[in-house]
């Protein structure tokens, strides 16, 4: 067999198989290949399946997957204040510290008696441990950085003992932060 045989065998071949297959009929399961000589076969039936339109789903309400705090934290010796170079710090620290743990902050405010900022947290989050973190982490940088805090804090924790912590992107209200510093300092014996 040479090659222009093989080729035209093979190509015959293929003929008849697509001639046994073009011939459809309309009726649903009959097959005809007469053009190609064949018997007529009968195959299943095919079901029709009709096609109806979903009815539009209410869309459920989005739960939310982040929560949002105000926080406060006041130092712990009323004559630490938070002037000059260590509030630019504080800013840098905070961030570094939101970076790291996965959240966003929205806003910093820092006043000579108080740091207040407002952050977005996983809702798996807790509060609790956030204040915690935060805490610990500016501590460190603050006693590293600025020892005349630690010359008079005895403490590893700058901050005063407690905290505010409440829910939404609204900032302490001035009279809210007053009142925490007076019931801290009250608490502290300062008072």
């Amino acid at each position: 067999m040479n090659s222009a045989d093989y080729t035209y065998s093979q190509t015959e071949q293929l003929e008849l198989e697509k001639r046994a297959t073009e011939t459809i009929s309309t009726d649903l399961g009959q097959i005809t290949g007469q053009d190609a000589g064949l018997e007529t076969e009968k195959v299943p039936q095919i079901e029709q399946i009709e096609i109806h339109q979903m009815p539009e789903m209410e869309s459920l309400p989005q739960i939310p997957s982040d929560l949002t705090y105000s926080c406060l934290l006041i130092p712990r010796f009323s004559d630490h204040y938070l002037t000059g170079d260590v509030t630019h710090d504080l800013v840098k620290w905070m961030k570094d510290i939101c970076i790291s743990y996965g959240w966003r902050l929205d806003a910093v405010t820092i006043r000579p008696g108080y740091l207040q900022w407002v952050v977005t947290v996983p809702l798996t989050a807790n509060p609790a441990r956030l204040m915690q973190l935060t805490r610990q982490q500016t501590s460190q940088k603050i006693f590293e950085d600025y020892p005349r805090f630690k010359r008079q804090n005895l403490s590893p924790d700058f901050w005063a003992p407690g905290f505010s912590v409440i829910p939404g992107n609204h900032a302490h209200s001035t009279e809210g932060i007053n009142n925490f510093i007076l019931e801290i300092r009250k608490q502290q014996g300062i008072i």
